[in-house]
């Protein structure tokens, strides 16, 4: 019999689409992941990221997350999120919308089941919400706009939310020795400098216990630490805009 511990088994909703599996790279280790990088000569996409919530983060604390996102060389688009969320709570309108998915995250040994609808942005139309000339609200689509409505706290409108950015990412996607899976890696770095860099692995439900166990033992072949606290990105940031405390404090 095997020695290796038992990882927390992973019970796959029919709903969910895909397994994002992601491990944080320690402080310790960002620039051991970013040579890896450079040694392989991959060039990064660039993305300017903002989120959108009351100083007391009230829709992050209800599970809703919205967020516009600037992509060079690729279309902007805004997102509206779900999480955690049952699959049983999305009815089949939902479902059924183009655009519209159910995943789950495997983050250490927490899985978390997210829904999102995103739109795309025509250029230029999140820098004006950014400087002020545009309304929040017109970043939305009218889908988006009522499964705000039908998720969301309903005391809390438009004009309570501040923006929260920008955060610059980079995102990397590379072909990795001995491993079928794409795998992608971001970088966000907050206006304090502070950064977090992020691997993971987008696989189908069937192949999570395998995909995870061979994305960590990779991981750990090539020197990386990805056991202990395992920060979000998403959470990370808000907490930087509502607390000055940075991913590396």
């Amino acid at each position: 019999m095997s020695e290796q511990p038992l990882r927390t088994a992973v019970q796959i909703d029919p709903a969910i689409r895909a397994v994002e599996v992601k491990i944080t790279a320690r402080v310790e280790d960002e620039d051991r992941v970013l040579a890896l990088l450079e040694k392989a000569d991959e060039e990064p996409e660039s993305r300017t990221v903002y989120f959108f919530d009351t100083p007391a983060l009230t829709l992050f604390d209800k599970g809703l997350v919205l967020r516009a996102r600037k992509v060079r060389g690729d279309d902007d688009d805004s997102t509206v999120k779900l999480r955690p969320v049952d699959p049983a709570a999305i009815s089949s309108e939902w479902a059924q919308m183009d655009g519209f998915e159910i995943e789950m995250d495997r983050v250490g040994e927490q899985q978390i089941v997210s829904a999102k609808l995103a739109a795309i942005q025509s250029r230029g139309e999140i820098d004006e919400v950014v400087a002020g000339e545009r309304d929040l609200h017109k970043l939305f689509s009218p889908d988006q706009e009522r499964l705000i409505a039908a998720f969301g706290p309903p005391d809390v409108g438009w004009e309570a939310l501040q923006l929260m950015g920008p955060i610059d990412v980079s995102k990397w996607k590379s072909s990795w020795e001995d491993l079928p899976w794409e795998v992608t890696v971001e970088r966000w770095l907050l206006p304090d400098r502070s950064d977090l860099v992020e691997l993971s692995i987008k696989v189908e439900p069937a192949e999570v216990h395998e995909a995870e166990e061979r994305f960590r033992a990779m991981l750990e072949g090539v020197g990386l630490e990805i056991e202990g606290d395992q920060q979000t990105k998403t959470r990370g940031a808000l907490r930087f805009f509502t607390t000055g405390e940075g991913f590396d404090d």
